[in-house]
């Protein structure tokens, strides 16, 4: 009887109002957020709100090939590797287009270094308070996604805001983006960070979102804000032009015209080419923007056949 009786309850429960509804909306039934705003994806949002696991360690740190002011720096400048090798083609431009020296000050961190790193601080300053306007507590620092460097100059070897007024800060705050690096805090985007200007501390997310994110000059929180409401494959195969373009019109309020369509697409390579258009400078196509925003692999040509029938490829030098 008690059996029965419980049943006719559960039945009951069922069929009132709402009920599937909210079984439809829990939390276990929401899609899932694209890798890339996941921990471990470029776009990962780490601050005091979003903070990431003690355990979390990247499995593919590298030690970049570039200077540091002093040898024993070398153990701390570990980055996951394709956040090192950007950081390598920057520090090479640099100094090949300008000769200016870049050095690089601190990488990886692990939870543990940073709680050492928060701890003394507290200690210098007297309080858990002040020393979280200065250094992160463990967890809520971008250090230990292994994509964030701090950079120096022989011009300024400190990580303070005289390092933006040097010449070499200022070329990297005005070029990280070309190498998918954003300058991650600047003291107008104070109130949305909860970071004071940090002119040394610069963010891997690769080249497509560092330029778009650039070309609006927004902080990461405000791009990924904008950025989730996008379909995962235009985050991870769309170029800076439509990526800037579909968030700008975001900000503002306003729905895309090919966002349903992008949403919807069946042939994902045809909608990004659709969407894109209307974002598109004069006199640049689709493909240029796409070889900028990810310039490796580049698509090349297929081979051809000179009038002698020998297959060359493009760009093969003749002789032997």
């Amino acid at each position: 009887m008690k059996k029965l009786l419980l049943l006719v309850f559960s039945a009951w429960l069922l069929m009132q109002p709402g009920a599937l509804a909210q079984d439809a909306a829990s939390p276990a039934s929401q899609p899932q957020a694209p890798a890339i705003l996941e921990i471990g994806g470029n776009l990962a949002l780490v601050n005091r709100q979003n903070r990431v696991s003690r355990t979390y360690e990247p499995d593919d740190l590298v030690q970049p090939r570039v200077a540091t002011r002093k040898a024993s720096l070398q153990e701390r400048i570990y980055l996951r590797q394709e956040a090192a090798q950007a950081l390598e083609a920057m520090f090479e431009a640099a100094f090949y287009e300008e000769g200016y020296t870049l050095f690089a000050a601190s990488g990886y961190r692990s939870f543990g270094i940073q709680q050492i790193l928060f701890n003394a601080k507290v200690q210098e300053v007297g309080s858990r308070q002040k020393a979280q306007s200065r250094v992160a507590p463990a967890g809520s620092s971008e250090h230990q996604l292994g994509l964030v460097m701090d950079i120096q100059a022989p011009s300024h070897l400190g990580l303070s805001l005289a390092f933006g007024e040097t010449d070499e800060g200022r070329w990297a705050g005005q070029n990280a983006h070309r190498f998918g690096f954003i300058l991650r805090y600047k003291d107008q985007w104070r109130q949305i960070t909860g970071v004071s200007d940090e002119p040394w501390h610069f963010r891997y997310v690769g080249i497509a979102h560092a330029s778009a994110m650039h070309q609006l000059d927004i902080p990461l929180e405000t791009y990924v804000e904008y950025a989730a409401q996008l379909p995962g494959y235009v985050l991870t195969g769309g170029s800076h032009v439509l990526l800037a373009g579909l968030v700008g019109q975001l900000m503002a309020g306003q729905t895309p015209q090919h966002l349903q369509l992008l949403r919807e697409a069946v042939d994902q390579e045809q909608a990004l080419r659709d969407a894109t258009a209307p974002y598109l400078p004069p006199g640049q196509s689709y493909e240029q923007a796409l070889w900028y925003a990810y310039p490796t692999p580049r698509p090349t040509a297929p081979p051809w056949t000179d009038e002698d029938e020998e297959v060359r490829l493009p760009g093969q030098a003749g002789g032997g």
